[in-house]
């Protein structure tokens, strides 16, 4: 696979930042996990030294909302000592050992709401960037 040295910026359509690496070049090689695979297609397609950005459409990047990804959970089935709070990530393993990250959406009284869709589905990006190295 390849491995690449590049900086990076994404936005959410509406202008706010999401995340970047402007600071430090990001290192990785293709499907190591750091980065979603809709970007690292990006990637593959970028020219090296040239700064570039992609417009992704929300079912070109993170997907669509899937309701069912949405779980109203009670309090018993999270770690007693876990503190719950709105919008904390809290992350569940499936008895295959599998891992689930979620985002606490709602607390009403012992129901906790549980949004396990990607923080970015249903919405457009921007992904800008800038291959240094590419091996």
């Amino acid at each position: 696979m390849a491995k690449y040295k590049l900086l990076y910026k994404l936005t959410h359509a509406n202008g706010a930042l999401v995340d970047e690496s402007l600071d430090s070049p990001l290192e990785f090689e293709i499907g190591d996990g750091q980065l979603d695979p809709c970007l690292e297609s990006c990637i593959e397609e970028a020219k090296v030294g040239k700064l570039q950005t992609f417009l992704l459409s929300y079912d070109q990047a993170f997907g669509s909302v899937h309701d069912e990804a949405v779980q109203v959970m009670k309090r018993s089935e999270f770690p007693k000592d876990m503190i719950i709070e709105l919008d904390a990530a809290v992350e569940f393993e499936t008895p295959t050992g599998d891992s689930y990250v979620g985002c606490i959406d709602k607390i009403k009284g012992d129901e906790i709401t549980v949004n396990f869709n990607h923080p970015l589905a249903g919405c457009d990006v921007s992904f800008q960037v800038e291959i240094i190295e590419k091996n």
